[in-house]
């Protein structure tokens, strides 16, 4: 057990890499032979309607977003439009008759069968 320790402290203390003599003194030239000449490219320009076609795109696409909620979510121009008080409470009045008479026919029908 003691080999091992001693062997790893001599790891410590010793660097197991090694570089080739000169390596960094022509690693920069090497580095440069390897790279392509440089060359002077066209300034491009880039014209308005490349600039906003992008944002025009999205903006579209929000939209279409927002009709296909709008047509799909709303309520159907068949349901309830009740704008005033006595329509309210002429539907009240009918739902509550609706109820009760529903009510009474489960009474009856279920006192039928017990």
């Amino acid at each position: 057990m003691s080999k091992k320790i001693n062997q790893w402290d001599e790891l410590k203390t010793k660097n197991p890499f090694k570089v080739p003599d000169g390596y960094f003194e022509s690693l920069t030239a090497q580095i440069m032979s390897q790279l392509p000449e440089k060359t002077d490219e066209e300034i491009t320009v880039v014209n308005l309607w490349d600039r906003i076609k992008p944002c025009l795109y999205m903006a579209a696409m929000f939209i279409g977003i927002a009709l296909m909620i709008k047509i799909f979510v709303t309520p159907d121009s068949k349901e309830l439009n009740l704008s005033s008080e006595t329509e309210m409470e002429e539907f009240y009045q009918y739902y509550e008759d609706q109820l009760t008479n529903n009510i009474y026919r489960e009474m009856v029908y279920l006192n039928d069968f017990e």
